[in-house]
């Protein structure tokens, strides 16, 4: 996944992702050792 290359966004890691069905989905199961998540930087 490509991510924008713009200075208000900053990437948050995390080793898994909750589904808004409550499904954990793990890093692992996909070969990664995080996912990034991307968020946007406070003023």
């Amino acid at each position: 996944m490509r991510m924008p290359h713009d200075d208000a966004v900053e990437c948050i890691y995390t080793a898994f992702v909750t589904l808004r069905n409550g499904k954990r989905i793990y890093a692992k199961q996909y070969g990664l050792k995080a996912f990034c998540i991307a968020v946007k930087q406070k003023k």
